[in-house]
């Protein structure tokens, strides 16, 4: 086996032609220098120095061994360099997306605050986006992390996974539905047109399936079940008076549109995902703080 510092010492005296030259810039005595050159004679099976008591000299097999050598310091160095430059971006940037109508911007930004008081130098790419974007580019690595519901969770091996907290569920109605009055509960909307998101990468009977648990965990016996292609039109759908909608209190479309929220009885879960192998050691972090920010 060579040893790499008898490859060291081998260079280093290809330079300097002289033992007691290379065993200060190595800084060994004389005699380790030549029981270093001599052991990799050994394993190479060549005589690479002529020894004489006037000069030192390169043989045959030691100028092709010292090209071999050189080109492969050289290509060690430029692997390094580069190898150090991918870390040093991958270090120090952290990507972030989540669902475009969620209202957590603050939660984020507390929880990047924390992991910057550990790392200042790191920079943080926050981007919105809708659910089936959202999927797509985490799945294609563009994004590092990703918040949405558990309900939306990305399919795959080797994705990781963190609860971030508990919203409440809310029976989302337009207020021209005729059903719409003082003291009207959830249980008036039951029988309702149900309408629901799909989610990317399943097919709609996927999507149906997922409608009718949730009713049936709801209770709700719904007349019709309406599979919107995404979380936009679900939602255009229920404002336009097609059928109601369960959401949760965290969506921008809850809290500031003229929707009518009915509570549910019951919490969604909001998670972050991030790939198993990913290399940047803030990604679980960050996901930690976040965790910790709905925690205190």
């Amino acid at each position: 086996m060579i040893n790499e510092v008898s490859v060291r010492c081998f260079l280093t005296l290809c330079k300097t032609l002289s033992f007691t030259e290379t065993a200060k810039l190595m800084f060994m005595t004389q005699q380790s220098v030549s029981k270093y050159i001599a052991k990799l004679e050994e394993d190479i099976g060549f005589k690479l120095f002529i020894r004489t008591h006037h000069y030192v000299a390169l043989t045959k097999a030691g100028e092709n061994f010292m090209a071999l050598f050189s080109r492969f310091e050289k290509e060690y160095h430029d692997t390094m360099d580069q190898t150090k430059q991918y870390y040093s971006a991958v270090y120090s940037t952290i990507r972030i997306g989540y669902l475009e109508w969620l209202e957590i911007s603050s939660e984020i930004t507390q929880a990047f605050k924390s992991l910057k008081s550990e790392n200042p130098d790191i920079r943080f790419i926050g981007e919105r986006h809708p659910q089936f974007k959202l999927i797509e580019l985490f799945m294609e690595r563009k994004l590092d992390l990703i918040i949405t519901y558990a309900e939306f969770a990305p399919k795959g091996s080797g994705i990781k996974k963190m609860k971030v907290l508990e919203t409440p569920l809310v029976l989302l109605v337009s207020p021209d539905n005729p059903r719409v009055r003082e003291g009207a509960t959830v249980e008036d909307f039951r029988t309702e047109p149900f309408i629901k998101a799909a989610s990317s990468h399943e097919t709609e009977s996927e999507t149906r399936a997922r409608a009718r648990k949730q009713c049936r965990e709801l209770g709700f016996t719904p007349s019709e079940i309406i599979i919107s292609p995404n979380i936009e039109s679900a939602y255009m759908a229920t404002e336009l008076g097609q059928g109601v909608l369960v959401s949760t209190m965290l969506s921008r479309m809850s809290l500031h549109s003229e929707l009518i929220c009915y509570p549910v009885g019951k919490n969604e879960e909001l998670q972050c995902f991030w790939h198993e192998d990913q290399e940047n050691p803030a990604v679980a972090a960050f996901a930690g703080y976040l965790e910790k920010t709905h925690q205190d």
